[in-house]
């Protein structure tokens, strides 16, 4: 894993995503394509940026081999 690869996620704030639709109707959560843009120096965590609607948003995730 480096700064720069490409990257596929749901975002968290996407999870109570308002919709419209009736609140009991099962609803497919979106993913977005973004980027690695920070890892930690210790190897802890990373930091990805993908835009999405003319935004960027931006989310940490905890490494996975450590």
């Amino acid at each position: 894993m480096r700064v720069g690869d490409k990257l596929v996620w749901t975002p968290s704030g996407f999870d109570h995503e308002v919709s419209g639709q009736r609140a009991d109707r099962q609803r497919k959560l979106r993913s977005v394509t973004g980027r690695i843009v920070y890892i930690h120096p210790a190897g802890r965590y990373y930091l990805a940026e993908a835009l999405v609607g003319g935004a960027v948003i931006r989310e940490c995730f905890p490494m996975k081999n450590r």
